[in-house]
């Protein structure tokens, strides 16, 4: 029988048990883990400091060594979201404009959610090495890396007088979902997709995504095709700026939750997918229970190679929108939104 009360790692779904788990903390230098030690004589004060900054090493004995931020497994039952697409689709530049949007308070704001950093170095390192490189310098990011999971960044994310909740954001690289073990592992703990659409592959000759394919076919032998909730999301939307009616709902950008509004978006994508005859894109609107469909531009624009610096620069700057409405989504169809118009999303 799995222990129902243990937190299940979203890297290799270990189920482990959180309380008095060894601490570690990230040593930059080395680009390691080294072991923290809790003092004797520390007060609740100190254990509280040494708790926020520090990580705990998964036990499973028959993975690589991976780690994951100790207030993980501490405030309830994580959720993970992770994004899927093909390589070159845009994900990593849509997270990282996401991210970008909760640092700047938009969900406060918007949305009035708190939140604050899972694991404050973590969001730092993400800060400095995503959105100041795309969002301060205009410059375009690597893809990831292929042949790891990365745990990209964290949140703890609380509506009113509930609980927060911790919520954990994957970037896979888009091969990976379809030959890399690890990769595939993470969806038997994922709770909420974000499916990227790049529309430069829309005429492509087969019409085919093997990442959205891999995941939906994955989810369905596993069984958890009913229980994971998905944001498709029409990226690089700045492509598509003159056709309707993706050029209105670029031009939209509600700061409030609105089921209607969601039902409309997600028609109106879904009718533009369709007579394009880009089906394989829709599967997870059709076929997962708790879905929606957006517009969105991480950079508003594409960027031009600069023979100087050797690097990919967005010349007009960077300008993300509706970059915020796919996580909403996730947070209101996985419970965290907590009203009756969080209900109706995606149903």
């Amino acid at each position: 029988m799995p222990d129902l009360d243990a937190v299940l790692c979203p890297v290799c779904l270990h189920r482990i048990r959180w309380a008095d788990l060894p601490l570690y903390r990230y040593d930059a230098p080395t680009g390691g883990y080294v072991p923290q030690p809790v003092p004797g004589d520390a007060g609740p004060e100190q254990k509280a400091r040494l708790r926020r900054l520090a990580w705990v090493r998964c036990p499973n004995e028959h993975a690589a060594p991976h780690h994951l931020p100790a207030s993980y497994g501490e405030s309830g039952p994580p959720l993970v979201f992770g994004m899927v697409g093909a390589p070159g689709s845009g994900k990593t530049h849509l997270l990282t404009a996401m991210i970008s949007a909760v640092e700047r308070g938009d969900l406060h704001r918007r949305y009035g959610l708190a939140c604050w950093p899972l694991e404050v170095p973590l969001h730092q390192r993400y800060l400095r090495d995503h959105v100041g490189p795309l969002l301060g310098e205009a410059r375009e990011l690597a893809p990831t890396p292929p042949g790891r999971v990365m745990f990209a960044d964290g949140f703890m994310v609380a509506h009113g007088d509930r609980p927060p909740r911790p919520v954990a954001l994957f970037d896979v690289a888009g091969d990976d979902l379809t030959r890399v073990a690890e990769a595939t592992a993470f969806l038997d703990a994922a709770h909420g997709l974000i499916f990227v659409v790049d529309p430069a592959r829309l005429d492509e000759a087969d019409r085919r995504d093997h990442a959205f394919g891999a995941v939906l076919d994955l989810l369905r032998a596993s069984g958890r095709l009913p229980r994971v909730s998905a944001a498709v999301v029409l990226a690089k939307a700045d492509l598509l700026r003159y056709e309707d009616p993706v050029a209105l709902w670029l031009r939209r950008d509600t700061a409030t939750l609105d089921a209607d509004e969601s039902l409309r978006e997600s028609a109106d994508v879904y009718a533009y997918l369709h007579r394009r005859e880009a089906h394989a894109w829709t599967r997870p609107y059709r076929e997962c229970r708790h879905a929606t469909l957006h517009v969105a531009s991480a950079t508003g624009s594409g960027a031009a190679y600069d023979d100087a610096t050797d690097e990919s620069y967005f010349t007009e700057g960077v300008h993300p929108r509706r970059v915020l409405q796919p996580l909403v989504s996730l947070l209101a169809m996985t419970g965290v939104l907590a009203s009756p118009e969080a209900e109706l999303i995606g149903t």
